[in-house]
């Protein structure tokens, strides 16, 4: 068994109690005169500060909760140590003396100038509270004079208190239950205000003498805060309780404390601090049951109750420390402000009490002098000198418990409950007195890994697998992310670590496709309507996002379809099951050593052992796009509010550490597909404008959020211009994104983000081109959650014509316009948008005619109703707006005639593009430099990230195309390998389509993208059991594109259709047939976009 350290420091804070406000000039002479004297007294102890802020802490009890005075006695005693007089002074219910008068109560800063520390220096002395009264005339002489507080009249000590010795030595029981009685107080007159007063005879001898004193408490109090700002990145820990231990059950009011002492002898002060001090101490196994002994427990502070299940474990959801935003502990966007130290240690923060404690001194308390080996690595109970409690085992010690977790790409990764203990005392080396009437401020200074050891640490790792639970993998497609895992122990020889995706007949809380939530704020809820979750057809593992081996392809297509339409596939396909199988994405075993190419074909792994721990390098993987398009299955992450989780079981053969026989261990892994970021996906400039734009990652809170939300990465992130683009643009980090403490990152190519900060950077423009030069384009690659998601920003400046794969313009390669049509002029020719975000108007197939994109506004014209009247159009050639009705929007004879099947535009080398053109941009090769991408881009007048979903999303023909801050969905495409992209807007509703023929009695003309007008159902027509993702198609966002040619029958070709189907939810990309135009009239013609080409 091996116990990993915990690198920290410790700063121990002392908070001793102050004197009176006032200095007595009086000095009194040894010759006795006399008479009787007046006495005027005085007693300081501390009050409470104001209040610093509130911590969220439970437990405990108030920190100021034993600071007052309810009860009074002042006790005279002669030279001899004999009682002269016991004076009740205050105490309700009791019988005041009547010698008492002029009782005053001051709460006030009555600190004398030199106690003050105005520079907050850490032995600052708390404010402290006064109270004054007199005694009536006293014989003059010498006496023992002692104040005692809280205790009543002290009528049931009252044998003990005839001495002076008894009194100090009247034993007090702690009570555990009500602190409140805990609140004892002892304290020495002189004549002077002084803290350290000594206890000697005081010499009475003037008609008017002032005495003071300090009154201390019997118990002390202990508070502690955390400081992880030395941490290493990927370390994280989650605290969870803050318990104080082996508190003493008894104390002595006047004398030092030292439980578990067999002699009833006083020690001598000085013994305290003499490390070769020993006395006769009761045996270890006695601590709780010896009289003058411990309690196991004092009371404890929750900081927070850690789920069961900790794969929920998170930094957004849960309380911890950690270097980056957390450093002083907190979770989601609580800041890392110092202040929280303070709050922690302030006078009333919750806190841990107990009695005097004084064990003298000893070894040293850190774990390791060398801070590499454990000077005691095995600490026992029954056996001195093996380091168990430093040697100290009547010592009181704090404990905090709670749960490490290390992600890093190294052997330190591992994750487990630690516990770190820390034995009280005046420093933090070898001092064991913990003394009363003091405020232990102890900070726990994590460094590193945590290997330093000033705490003692408990984090043990037996022979097992570890890994850290969750992580995270991309929402794109085809994206992959290493997961560190550690093997403990001795492994069989000749086995393999072997892991399985788990389905649901093995992981009881199986979602796989489905869309997952915690009900915490990182993971919300998913509501019981947002998706369908009744029975499915061949559920499993292969319907969703993850797998064990390298994604090969783009699209999984059921052999014989290749190139057919997949509407055309039949709908209980079993082939996701069965590709799944045959590659074998859900299985893989890792040799531990003779890897070869075949081990490494479906994706490098690798393995480095050290003696006997093993670090297990293994990647997984997103799968294609589509999973058999017909099912709507995808391994890119639909859902834009929620994730999706998988769970993975390793198994391997470790000796175990008591049978010393083999057994398999086992560990499981959740895997988190974060949610689809869609905001920002791009930002365009046109070829004057070089705004800069200052970029935020933003995600959906819930489904029907109106506001998109920054984010924290969980771990570092990274920007980064992809090589191959055009050199126009740099990067620049910000304070909000890569944190204060780092130095700016200005004009770079990639710059460096802080964990648990918003992933918040600038793109700068450098200079602007010419209006008609060919555009100049980039892609900002963000990694996030310490690097293993992706998500990429595509840039853009320039709106004239360009082609994806940067060579010149041709009829098999041409160049694709930046704007969707506005309409026609009276020569046939375009009229384009005034912006590319501008998502057009739509046109009847063969019909000039523009259906304006403001009818979407309209009440009776919104998504999903039938048209209540009259559309506002521009007819060709025209400027202002006319009406007319859907079926005056069919094409003409004229139309079919001359445009129906061949739609031929006016321009120089310029048509509507053809469904040939479209495929020049779709590949189902996963060796392609052709990529898909959907999300919201931004263009000129645009600077920053909108929050507001409605302006994210708004864009429309009313905005100033060089000075809006909206924004459009829709797809982009790109080429990874010189940065070009091309956007195709879904329109501002996100429905780019008006629907030509009926259905299920909805009206023609209607704005819907989808052919279904309602959820589907297993009404013989739907099947949703088949189809699950569709089960809310009919409002799913996409847009269908006119194509220029149309074939009377398409052959059940995809690549003979005459309109383009851009499914946004889906991610789909394909023909779309003659869905647009079914009849050869064009009498049930939808209503789609049009974009042209150069060639």
């Amino acid at each position: 068994m091996r116990k990993k350290d915990i690198i920290f420091c410790i700063i121990l804070l002392m908070l001793q109690f102050i004197p009176t406000a006032c200095r007595d000039d009086y000095f009194m002479n040894e010759e006795l005169g006399e008479g009787n004297a007046t006495l005027s007294v005085t007693l300081c102890f501390d009050q409470e500060d104001a209040a610093l802020g509130t911590t969220r802490a439970e437990g405990g009890d108030e920190g100021n909760a034993i600071q007052n005075i309810n009860s009074l006695c002042m006790l005279f005693y002669d030279t001899t140590g004999k009682l002269v007089h016991n004076y009740i002074v205050k105490g309700e219910g009791l019988v005041i003396d009547p010698d008492v008068s002029g009782w005053s109560y001051n709460l006030e800063d009555n600190r004398i100038d030199e106690d003050k520390d105005e520079q907050g220096n850490q032995f600052e002395d708390s404010k402290t509270g006064t109270a004054m009264f007199k005694l009536r005339p006293i014989k003059r002489g010498k006496y023992y004079i002692y104040a005692v507080a809280n205790m009543g009249d002290l009528t049931q000590y009252k044998d003990k208190i005839t001495t002076r010795e008894g009194l100090k030595a009247i034993s007090l029981q702690w009570d555990p239950d009500d602190i409140s009685q805990n609140s004892e107080m002892f304290g020495v007159f002189s004549l002077t205000p002084d803290r350290n007063a000594p206890d000697d005879l005081v010499t009475i001898n003037s008609p008017g003498v002032q005495l003071h004193s300090w009154l201390r408490r019997a118990a002390s109090k202990v508070t502690v805060a955390f400081d992880g700002s030395g941490l290493y990145a990927n370390v994280q820990i989650y605290i969870e309780n803050v318990i104080l231990k082996d508190i003493p059950k008894t104390c002595s009011l006047g004398n030092p404390n030292t439980p578990g002492l067999v002699s009833e002898d006083v020690p001598d002060p000085d013994s305290y601090k003499d490390p070769d001090w020993k006395p006769e101490m009761h045996a270890r196994s006695e601590r709780y049951t010896a009289s003058n002994g411990l309690y196991s427990e004092g009371k404890s502070i929750k900081i927070q109750k850690l789920p069961a299940d900790l794969s929920v474990l998170t930094p957004e959801n849960y309380i911890h420390i950690c270097n980056d935003l957390h450093r002083y502990m907190g979770k989601g966007e609580e800041g890392d402000e110092q202040d929280i130290i303070t709050n922690t240690h302030a006078h009333k923060a919750q806190s841990l009490f107990f009695y005097e404690n004084m064990q003298g001194k000893g070894k040293s308390k850190k774990q390791s002098q060398n801070g590499v080996d454990i000077d005691y690595p095995d600490p026992d109970e029954q056996k001195e000198g093996s380091g168990w409690k430093d040697e100290k085992p009547y010592g009181t010690y704090v404990e905090v418990t709670g749960y490490y977790r290390c992600t890093a790409a190294n052997e330190h990764v591992g994750a487990g409950p630690i516990k770190f203990r820390f034995m009280l005392g005046q420093d933090v080396t070898t001092d064991y007195n913990a003394t009363r009437n003091t405020h232990y401020k102890l900070t726990l200074k994590f460094k590193g890994y945590g290997n330093d050891a000033d705490w003692h640490i408990e984090y043990e790792e037996p022979s097992d697998i570890y890994v850290s639970t969750p992580q995270y993998i991309s929402y794109l497609y085809n994206k992959s992310m290493n997961v560190i895992l550690k093997v403990v122990g001795e492994i069989k020889p000749n086995s393999t670590l072997d892991a399985k995706i788990l389905g649901k007949d093995e992981d009881t809380g199986f979602t796989g496709w489905r869309p997952w939530g915690n009900g915490t704020s990182a993971f919300p809820t998913v509501p019981n309507d947002f998706y369908y979750s009744g029975w499915i057809y061949n559920d499993g593992p292969w319907n969703s996002f993850l797998s064990l081996r390298k994604t090969s392809l783009v699209k999984i297509v059921v052999p014989g379809y290749e190139d057919k339409p997949s509407w055309q596939t039949p709908i209980n396909t079993k082939y996701n099951e069965t590709y799944y199988n045959e590659k074998n994405k859900g299985n893989r075993s890792y040799k531990i050593s003779n890897i070869g190419a075949d081990d490494l074909a479906d994706g490098e792994y690798s393995v480095k052992s050290n003696g006997k721990e093993h670090i297990f390098t293994i990647p997984l993987y997103t799968r294609a796009k589509e999973l058999v398009t017909k099912t709507g299955f995808t391994g890119n992450n639909p859902y834009s509010a929620y994730p999706r989780k998988e769970r993975i079981k390793f198994t391997i053969q470790v000796k175990d550490d008591v049978t010393g026989t083999y057994v398999p261990k086992t560990a499981y892994l959740d895997m988190i597909q974060v949610r689809r970021i869609e905001n920002p996906k791009g930002v365009w400039r046109s070829a004057g404008n070089s705004d800069n734009f200052h970029v935020t990652l933003m995600r959906l809170p819930y489904d029907d959020a109106e506001d998109f939300k920054p984010f924290n990465s969980e771990g570092a992130w990274s920007a980064t211009i992809v090589e191959g683009g055009d050199d126009f643009i740099t990067l620049r980090s910000t304070v909000e994104g890569s944190g204060s403490d780092n130095a700016q990152q200005t004009g770079v190519k990639s710059i460096e983000g802080a964990g648990e900060h918003p992933i918040d950077f600038w793109i700068d423009f450098k200079g602007t081109i010419a209006e008609n030069s060919t555009p100049r384009c980039a892609i900002v690659r963000v990694r996030y959650h310490n690097y293993t998601c992706e998500h990429d920003i595509y840039v853009r400046q320039g709106y004239a014509p360009i082609t994806i794969d940067g060579n010149a313009e041709s009829d098999k390669n041409p160049a694709w316009a930046s704007y969707n049509v506005y309409c026609f002029d009276a020569n046939n020719a375009p009229v384009y948008t005034k912006s590319p975000l501008e998502e057009g108007s739509l046109f009847r197939r063969g019909n000039r005619t523009a259906i304006l994109a403001s009818n979407n506004d309209r009440p009776g014209f919104t998504f999903g109703l039938g048209p209540s009247g009259s559309f506002d159009v521009l007819e060709l050639g025209a400027t202002t707006p006319s009406q007319k009705t859907w079926s005056q929007l069919a094409p003409s004879a004229d139309d079919v005639k001359s445009r129906f099947a061949s739609w031929s535009i006016a321009g120089d080398h310029e048509r509507i593009a053809t469904i040939e053109d479209f495929y020049t941009l779709e590949s189902t090769s996963i060796h392609s430099n052709i990529g898909k991408a959907y999300g919201v881009l931004y263009g000129d007048g645009a600077t920053e990230t909108q929050k507001s979903v409605e302006v994210a999303l708004g864009y429309d023909h009313n905005e100033d195309p060089t000075n809006s801050k909206k924004g459009m969905r829709g797809c982009f495409v790109f080429n990874i390998n010189n940065s070009h992209n091309i956007f195709f807007p879904i329109g501002k509703s996100g429905y780019g389509r008006r629907k030509g023929m009926t259905s299920n009695g909805e009206k023609v003309g209607t704005l819907r993208y989808a052919q279904r007008t309602d959820y589907y159902n297993n009404d013989g027509t739907g099947n949703i059991q088949y189809v699950p993702l569709f089960y809310d198609l009919f409002e799913r966002p996409g847009a269908i594109y006119q194509c220029r040619n149309r074939l009377e029958s398409t052959n059940n070709e995809v690549k003979n259709s005459s309109a383009f189907d851009i499914n946004y939810f889906t991610m789909g990309f394909e023909g779309f047939e003659n869905g647009a135009s079914n009849n050869n009239n064009g009498s049930d013609s939808d209503a789609c976009f049009i974009r042209t080409v150069k060639y």
